[in-house]
């Protein structure tokens, strides 16, 4: 084969090769995307939306039939519900920092009153159904002001202690979805700071040593009382009754030090002169405002990475054991609304015993399923009344939960 004709083949194989290549890019060009991940459906209760589980099933506290729904996570303005992020940042708005949120994920296509569709997909028209995401009732329990967050049994009114300076409580009230009160709805509510008592066990009773009135302050925004000041950490007790008849509630706080109301950053043209500054919505095209409200970006947010389960009965037993430690440690410091992560921590150990029950002998088997399920309940009893702020309820459930992981521990002990 002469050195032309060998030109002329190499050529036509590369031109080939290149056409190949042209035609694969094209066909993967024209693939569809892969569809976006989603946050997994999950079963919560319409009543109590703190209540979310795996499996279809009723309400643990109103035996209401759970109903399917996607949480995910956003981070939004404490100020501007209408701005949520897919990250964390400064509010477009105020410049103060967003807070993490829980919301609701749906779709819904123009046109269709009070219908959401849990999947993406297409309108009867041919259009893409449009991502709603919507705050959820106690999806935002962070605290506001720097203080103590609480949830009141009425399961709709949320508190924020505050101590910004020793001697001077201050107490921020909140709707379902932490949202100030006005000063109509804040006049409703009465009670009294305790800042010293003593229980007598023979008689039961409670006496009141130091008490101080709550009353509305200057400006309508909160109420406050002025305890006086001994020492860190302070321990402050709030007797509270929402609207008139009906019952007090107990709230409890425990101060390390002087609490700090977070400050807004400096406005966005001060931080103009940044090497990377953050980008924000501001440099994308500009969007109706509802529009705005009604299709945020959003990234899910989760916990910390947890250890590996254990699979064993007594690496079960043992890491139960530390869930219960740890809840000790925080009731006794007085961080009630971090009890829940333990708590729900437990409550998984405990589930992840049941598949074990077969190998107990049956005495033991008998004893060790109502233990796992008082475990399991005592578990959702201690995520309760801890957003509640009640020490003794705390300590009450924290108790109840100790006995029942030392019958659990007791069932399972190896054969």
């Amino acid at each position: 084969m002469t050195a032309e004709r060998l030109t002329f083949a190499a050529t036509t194989a590369l031109y080939a090769v290149a056409v190949c290549c042209v035609l694969v890019a094209d066909v993967q060009a024209q693939k569809p995307a892969p569809p976006p991940l989603l946050p997994p459906l999950v079963q919560t209760c319409p009543m109590h939306p703190d209540i979310v589980e795996t499996k279809p099933g009723t309400c643990p506290l109103c035996k209401m039939n759970l109903v399917a729904a996607r949480l995910d996570a956003a981070w939004m303005c404490p100020l501007h519900a209408a701005v949520i992020e897919s990250a964390p940042g400064s509010c477009r708005l105020c410049a103060r920092t967003l807070v993490p949120v829980t919301v609701s994920l749906a779709w819904t296509c123009r046109g269709e009153v009070n219908k959401e569709h849990l999947e993406p997909g297409l309108c009867t028209d041919g259009s893409p159904r449009i991502t709603k995401r919507t705050l959820r009732p106690h999806g935002n329990h962070n605290p506001q002001h720097g203080g103590q967050f609480f949830m009141a049994p009425d399961n709709w009114h949320h508190l924020e202690g505050t101590y910004p300076v020793a001697g001077r409580f201050r107490m921020f009230v909140y709707d379902d979805y932490a949202r100030a009160l006005n000063l109509a709805a804040l006049g409703q509510i009465s009670g009294r700071l305790v800042a010293e008592e003593r229980y007598d066990p023979a008689t039961r009773k409670t006496t009141e040593l130091r008490v101080y009135p709550l009353r509305v302050s200057k400006d309508g925004t909160y109420l406050e009382a002025d305890p006086g000041h001994r020492a860190w950490p302070s321990r402050l007790t709030a007797k509270v009754t929402l609207k008139k008849g009906e019952p007090e509630h107990r709230f409890d706080f425990t101060f390390a030090a002087a609490t700090v109301d977070p400050t807004a950053p400096a406005p966005r043209q001060a931080r103009a002169g940044r090497s990377n500054p953050t980008p924000t919505r501001a440099a994308a095209p500009a969007a109706p405002a509802a529009a705005a409200v009604e299709t945020p970006a959003v990234a899910t947010i989760e916990l910390p990475p947890a250890a590996p389960t254990p699979t064993t009965i007594p690496e079960i037993v043992d890491a139960i054991r530390a869930k219960h430690a740890e809840i000790g440690a925080l009731v006794e410091k007085g961080d009630f609304s971090a009890i829940w992560v333990p708590a729900f921590q437990a409550k998984d150990l405990a589930l992840a015993l049941e598949p074990h029950l077969a190998h107990l002998l049956e005495n033991s088997r008998a004893a060790a399923e109502p233990a796992l399920f008082r475990l399991v309940q005592g578990a959702w009893r201690l995520d309760a009344v801890g957003d509640t702020g009640n020490r003794a309820e705390v300590e009450l459930a924290y108790r109840l939960f100790g006995e029942a992981m030392a019958d659990v521990s007791a069932a399972f002990r190896t054969q």
